[in-house]
């Protein structure tokens, strides 16, 4: 039961660690992140089916959409089981969100407002599956904002994550426990998937603003989910050209700098961070 996971993009905590939990097989997981730092509202009601492999279902949703009442350079973003609700967050951050894409990666029309910010709830009548809660809050958005958002490619400078020359001294295949044949053996988990292994990617004494930690924590983490995690404090988008399947274990030292981490992870994790240019997947966002 592999389910679609909600990104960590764009949340931070000050002085705190930051953690990007990913889900097991069977287990579901709360997110909280924070993004340092009115009016009369519109509600947007609607009939949702949601479908599984198992089982299908309908769902009453409710989403409500208004002007924010948080001041500004505050912002947060919760997702639960039966909830996900998002306050003083403007268009662009919003739709990167429910798409799943880094904000770069939205284009808005220059006649689409991108500069107001707003609070959004939706609750369920029932637990619904990531997919499900997705696709209602797209839908709610389009029609609310009255929104045509159709993906596009476009070149745009990148980096590259890449391992010319293997696995670095302080990167691990990771390794998880398993029973087979009633006896006890260690399986490596270098031919399962990003979703298929607990993954978690922990930013010690994170900022909100620049790149600097006190350095990283990963257990069976993918190095794509990995570059997913740097993404949003790099100055482009990062892409994994590793070609490297699997899971590992690593930890990184403090870093002040985006130098300095590009240092750390060639010296430590046998990481290299290159520029390029490539077509990328981006969202093209107008008005209908």
């Amino acid at each position: 039961m592999n389910h679609k996971l909600y990104s960590h993009r764009d949340m931070r905590m000050e002085n705190m660690v930051v953690a990007v939990i990913m889900r097991s097989n069977l287990s579901l997981v709360l997110m909280i992140g924070v993004v340092c730092a009115a009016g009369a509202g519109t509600t947007v009601q609607a009939q949702g089916t949601a479908s599984h492999a198992v089982r299908e279902r309908a769902e009453t949703y409710v989403v409500h959409i208004s002007p924010t009442t948080v001041g500004a350079g505050s912002s947060s973003i919760q997702i639960g089981a039966d909830r996900w609700s998002a306050r003083g967050v403007d268009l662009k951050t919003l739709i990167a969100e429910v798409y799943d894409v880094d904000a770069r990666q939205v284009y808005l029309s220059k006649t689409v407002d991108g500069a107001a910010r707003y609070d959004v709830s939706l609750t369920l009548a029932n637990d619904a599956y990531p997919e499900t809660t997705q696709r209602m809050l797209r839908t709610a958005i389009e029609e609310r904002f009255h929104l045509a958002i159709s993906p596009e490619s476009r070149s745009m400078k990148v980096y590259l994550l890449t391992a010319p020359n293997g696995l670095g001294p302080a990167m691990y295949r990771h390794e998880a426990a398993a029973h087979g044949n009633g006896l006890f053996r260690q399986a490596s988990l270098e031919s399962e998937t990003a979703n298929d292994a607990a993954q978690q990617i922990s930013f010690v004494g994170k900022k909100c603003s620049g790149v600097a930690s006190e350095g990283i924590s990963a257990t069976a983490a993918s190095l794509s989910e990995f570059s997913r995690t740097l993404e949003p404090d790099l100055d482009r988008l990062l892409v994994d050209n590793t070609k490297l399947a699997g899971s590992f274990d690593f930890r990184v030292g403090t870093y002040r700098n985006q130098q300095e981490l590009f240092q750390r992870l060639r010296d430590e994790l046998g990481l290299v961070i290159v520029p390029a240019q490539r077509q990328m997947s981006v969202l093209t966002v107008r008005p209908i």
